[in-house]
Protein backbone atom coordinates (compact mmCIF):
# COMPACT_ATOMS: atom_id res chain seq x y z
CA UNK A 1 0.00 0.00 0.00
CA UNK A 2 1.37 3.41 -0.98
CA UNK A 3 1.34 6.23 1.55
CA UNK A 4 -0.53 9.32 0.51
CA UNK A 5 1.66 12.46 0.33
CA UNK A 6 0.46 15.86 1.46
CA UNK A 7 -0.79 18.35 -1.08
CA UNK A 8 1.46 21.35 -1.59
CA UNK A 9 1.09 23.65 1.42
CA UNK A 10 -1.20 21.25 3.27
CA UNK A 11 -0.29 20.81 6.91
CA UNK A 12 -0.26 17.34 8.42
CA UNK A 13 -3.64 16.52 9.87
CA UNK A 14 -5.25 19.68 8.52
CA UNK A 15 -7.46 19.56 5.43
CA UNK A 16 -6.63 21.94 2.61
CA UNK A 17 -9.93 23.79 3.16
CA UNK A 18 -8.74 24.98 6.61
CA UNK A 19 -5.51 26.54 5.35
CA UNK A 20 -5.25 30.33 5.44
CA UNK A 21 -5.84 32.08 2.15
CA UNK A 22 -5.29 35.78 1.60
CA UNK A 23 -8.48 37.82 1.26
CA UNK A 24 -7.12 39.86 -1.63
CA UNK A 25 -10.29 41.91 -2.06
CA UNK A 26 -10.18 43.02 1.59
CA UNK A 27 -6.45 43.82 1.41
CA UNK A 28 -6.91 45.88 -1.77
CA UNK A 29 -9.87 47.70 -0.21
CA UNK A 30 -7.79 48.62 2.85
CA UNK A 31 -4.95 49.81 0.60
CA UNK A 32 -7.37 51.85 -1.55
CA UNK A 33 -8.89 53.51 1.53
CA UNK A 34 -5.38 54.23 2.87
CA UNK A 35 -4.55 55.91 -0.44
CA UNK A 36 -7.59 58.18 0.01
CA UNK A 37 -6.64 58.96 3.61
CA UNK A 38 -3.09 59.83 2.63
CA UNK A 39 -4.32 62.06 -0.20
CA UNK A 40 -6.47 63.92 2.34
CA UNK A 41 -3.56 64.30 4.75
CA UNK A 42 -1.07 65.17 1.99
CA UNK A 43 -3.21 66.96 -0.59
CA UNK A 44 -0.17 68.17 -2.52
CA UNK A 45 2.52 65.50 -2.04
CA UNK A 46 4.93 67.24 -4.44
CA UNK A 47 4.83 70.46 -2.41
CA UNK A 48 6.93 69.34 0.57
CA UNK A 49 9.39 66.71 1.70
CA UNK A 50 8.13 66.49 5.30
CA UNK A 51 4.73 66.71 6.94
CA UNK A 52 4.01 66.81 10.67
CA UNK A 53 0.72 66.08 12.41
CA UNK A 54 0.05 66.63 16.10
CA UNK A 55 -2.77 65.59 18.39
CA UNK A 56 -3.37 66.07 22.07
CA UNK A 57 -2.95 63.18 24.46
CA UNK A 58 -2.73 62.76 28.23
CA UNK A 59 0.51 64.17 29.55
CA UNK A 60 2.63 67.24 28.86
CA UNK A 61 3.62 66.59 25.24
CA UNK A 62 1.38 66.14 22.20
CA UNK A 63 1.84 63.16 19.91
CA UNK A 64 3.71 63.86 16.69
CA UNK A 65 3.41 61.79 13.54
CA UNK A 66 6.05 62.72 10.99
CA UNK A 67 5.72 61.78 7.32
CA UNK A 68 8.78 62.09 5.11
CA UNK A 69 8.72 61.66 1.35
CA UNK A 70 11.63 59.26 0.80
CA UNK A 71 11.27 58.76 -2.93
CA UNK A 72 9.22 60.17 -5.78
CA UNK A 73 8.66 58.81 -9.25
CA UNK A 74 6.04 59.16 -11.97
CA UNK A 75 3.67 56.48 -10.70
CA UNK A 76 4.77 55.92 -7.10
CA UNK A 77 5.88 57.73 -3.97
CA UNK A 78 7.55 56.16 -0.95
CA UNK A 79 6.81 57.62 2.47
CA UNK A 80 8.45 57.02 5.84
CA UNK A 81 6.15 57.42 8.85
CA UNK A 82 7.47 57.76 12.39
CA UNK A 83 5.96 58.62 15.73
CA UNK A 84 8.12 60.73 18.04
CA UNK A 85 6.37 60.10 21.33
CA UNK A 86 6.28 56.93 23.38
CA UNK A 87 3.27 57.99 25.42
CA UNK A 88 0.65 56.32 23.21
CA UNK A 89 -0.06 52.76 24.38
CA UNK A 90 -1.63 51.79 21.04
CA UNK A 91 1.31 52.94 18.94
CA UNK A 92 4.72 52.47 20.60
CA UNK A 93 7.69 53.56 18.46
CA UNK A 94 5.95 53.60 15.12
CA UNK A 95 8.32 53.19 12.18
CA UNK A 96 6.88 52.27 8.81
CA UNK A 97 7.48 52.71 5.11
CA UNK A 98 4.54 53.08 2.75
CA UNK A 99 4.50 52.92 -1.04
CA UNK A 100 1.81 54.96 -2.80
CA UNK A 101 0.80 53.70 -6.24
CA UNK A 102 -0.82 56.66 -7.99
CA UNK A 103 -1.82 54.80 -11.14
CA UNK A 104 -3.99 52.27 -9.26
CA UNK A 105 -4.66 54.53 -6.23
CA UNK A 106 -3.35 52.15 -3.58
CA UNK A 107 -1.09 52.68 -0.54
CA UNK A 108 0.70 49.61 0.81
CA UNK A 109 2.93 49.15 3.85
CA UNK A 110 6.36 47.95 2.70
CA UNK A 111 8.17 47.96 6.04
CA UNK A 112 6.79 47.88 9.57
CA UNK A 113 9.06 48.29 12.60
CA UNK A 114 12.04 46.02 11.85
CA UNK A 115 10.33 43.78 9.28
CA UNK A 116 11.70 44.83 5.91
CA UNK A 117 9.56 42.47 3.88
CA UNK A 118 6.01 41.62 4.88
CA UNK A 119 4.68 38.56 3.09
CA UNK A 120 0.96 38.36 2.38
CA UNK A 121 0.85 34.90 3.97
CA UNK A 122 3.11 33.42 6.65
CA UNK A 123 3.62 29.94 7.97
CA UNK A 124 2.56 29.87 11.58
CA UNK A 125 4.27 29.64 13.97
CA UNK A 126 7.35 31.31 12.55
CA UNK A 127 10.58 32.69 14.05
CA UNK A 128 9.42 36.32 13.75
CA UNK A 129 6.04 35.49 15.36
CA UNK A 130 4.19 37.26 12.58
CA UNK A 131 0.53 36.48 12.07
CA UNK A 132 -0.66 34.48 9.10
CA UNK A 133 -2.20 37.66 7.73
CA UNK A 134 0.55 40.06 8.84
CA UNK A 135 0.41 42.16 5.65
CA UNK A 136 -3.33 42.75 6.11
CA UNK A 137 -2.84 43.56 9.80
CA UNK A 138 -0.13 46.17 9.24
CA UNK A 139 -2.15 47.82 6.48
CA UNK A 140 -5.18 47.91 8.79
CA UNK A 141 -2.94 49.43 11.48
CA UNK A 142 -1.87 52.12 9.01
CA UNK A 143 -5.57 52.75 8.38
CA UNK A 144 -6.18 53.23 12.11
CA UNK A 145 -3.22 55.63 12.44
CA UNK A 146 -4.31 57.69 9.43
CA UNK A 147 -7.93 57.73 10.57
CA UNK A 148 -6.87 58.90 14.03
CA UNK A 149 -4.71 61.62 12.49
CA UNK A 150 -7.59 62.78 10.28
CA UNK A 151 -10.04 62.79 13.20
CA UNK A 152 -7.86 64.17 16.02
CA UNK A 153 -4.83 65.71 14.37
CA UNK A 154 -3.76 69.13 13.29
CA UNK A 155 -0.99 69.92 10.86
CA UNK A 156 1.86 72.36 11.34
CA UNK A 157 1.95 73.32 7.66
CA UNK A 158 -0.40 75.52 5.66
CA UNK A 159 -3.56 73.77 4.58
CA UNK A 160 -5.15 74.48 1.19
CA UNK A 161 -8.09 76.88 0.96
CA UNK A 162 -11.31 75.28 2.14
CA UNK A 163 -9.78 73.39 5.06
CA UNK A 164 -9.93 75.77 8.01
CA UNK A 165 -9.18 74.55 11.48
CA UNK A 166 -7.00 71.58 10.72
CA UNK A 167 -7.24 68.30 8.94
CA UNK A 168 -10.75 67.55 7.77
CA UNK A 169 -12.29 64.25 8.93
CA UNK A 170 -12.86 61.31 6.63
CA UNK A 171 -16.47 61.08 5.54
Amino acid sequence: MKSRGLARGEAAGRPASLRYTVDLLHLQTVCALNYGRLRRLLPEPDAQERYRFHWDQPGPEPALLEVRVAERSVYTDTLELSLSTLRLPWCPRLDMEVRIYHDVELAEVLRFQRASRIPARNRYPNPAMQGRDEKTQVNEFLAECLQHCLREGYADWSLPVGRPGGVSPVL
